[in-house]
């Protein structure tokens, strides 16, 4: 993938800066999405993030790896958003959090083809493990009230859900390895 070491961006730093965010903002957005696991709270820290840079890329040096500068101000940004919401879990260490810009290789190309065979294997999903599953990530309620809708041990839901993504998990790699994407 070029980036301004290999390809600097023409024109003034404001459309500079632009075209570099443009060109990383889906892995950038992965990278946050990793550490707040929560799309909304990823939107948001995101463009949190995208605006600190924007007031900071005067101090950015054309020709290094915007990539890695930006991972660190989005980094800062995702733990200064886990802070303020009491919910610091970080699962990773901060080394392992800072390799992640530089091994990121989950292509857009990877990412379609991993969503197809999503979609195809969330299909043979028995009846009511999709509607398990519907209910607990569709976002709209916790696992615990949807543990209660349908009146089942919160352990029991969380246990189904575990089993389900394996099974998942197991059908995505199956259908990729079967197509040479894996």
């Amino acid at each position: 993938m070029a980036d301004a070491a290999t390809n600097p961006p023409r024109g003034n730093r404001d459309e500079q800066y632009v075209e570099l965010l443009t060109r990383h903002k889906s892995q950038l957005f992965r990278f946050v999405f990793a550490m707040v696991h929560s799309l909304p709270d990823a939107e948001d820290v995101f463009q949190q993030a995208a605006i600190t840079m924007w007031d900071k890329f005067s101090e950015f040096e054309l020709g290094t790896d915007f990539y890695a500068w930006a991972c660190s101000i989005a980094r800062f940004k995702a733990l200064d958003h886990l802070k303020a919401k009491g919910r610091r879990r970080l699962l990773f260490s901060d080394e392992l959090l800072e390799l992640v810009p530089q091994h990121d290789h989950w292509q857009p190309e990877t990412q379609q083809a991993r969503l197809r065979a999503l979609a195809s294997c969330r299909h043979k999903l028995s009846p009511k493990d999709q509607q398990l599953l519907l209910m607990c990530y569709n976002g709209r309620e916790s696992i615990r009230k949807s543990a209660e809708s349908v009146g089942r041990p919160v352990g029991s839901v969380y246990d189904s859900l575990s089993r389900i993504r394996r099974a998942l998990y197991a059908c995505i790699e199956r259908t990729l390895a079967s197509e040479g994407q894996s």
